[in-house]
């Protein structure tokens, strides 16, 4: 299994919104140096485009940018959600409550239960994005 780094974390951001300057890695960076795991990191730049593709999809165009990037990495450092397993915890309940709330599946499909093996990281492809599972 391939261990994630900030080198993939910078390669994500540049596939999935543009290039990245030196002062944006070093704020990347900063958050890695206070203790979040890049795959969270990753997780927090496709969670951006997550948003950006459902506003899409209601008749938004919703821009993302490293700012906004980086205000939801910041709100997971203070929620302490900076290791995988954390990020894991806050993922399951986010998908709970959507579901329940109705946002989360349309036409009464089912819920399927989540195993770790859904999150292991593979090696990509082609073109897949290093986080698929953000994609659902």
């Amino acid at each position: 299994m391939h261990e994630t780094s900030m080198q993939d974390v910078f390669e994500l951001y540049q596939q999935q919104v543009a290039l990245l300057s030196s002062a944006q890695k070093e704020k990347l960076c900063t958050a890695f140096d206070e203790g979040m795991e890049p795959f969270v990191i990753g997780c927090a730049i496709l969670r951006a485009k997550q948003e950006q593709r459902r506003s899409r999809e209601r008749g938004r165009d919703k821009r993302v940018s490293f700012n906004y990037i980086y205000r939801i990495i910041e709100d997971w450092l203070n929620h302490g959600i900076t290791t995988e397993d954390r990020f894991f915890a806050y993922w399951s309940a986010v998908n709970e409550d959507q579901n329940s709330t109705g946002r989360g599946r349309e036409r009464g499909q089912a819920k399927e239960k989540i195993t770790r093996e859904d999150f292991t990281y593979t090696q990509p492809k082609q073109d897949l994005s290093f986080f698929t599972f953000l994609d659902d």
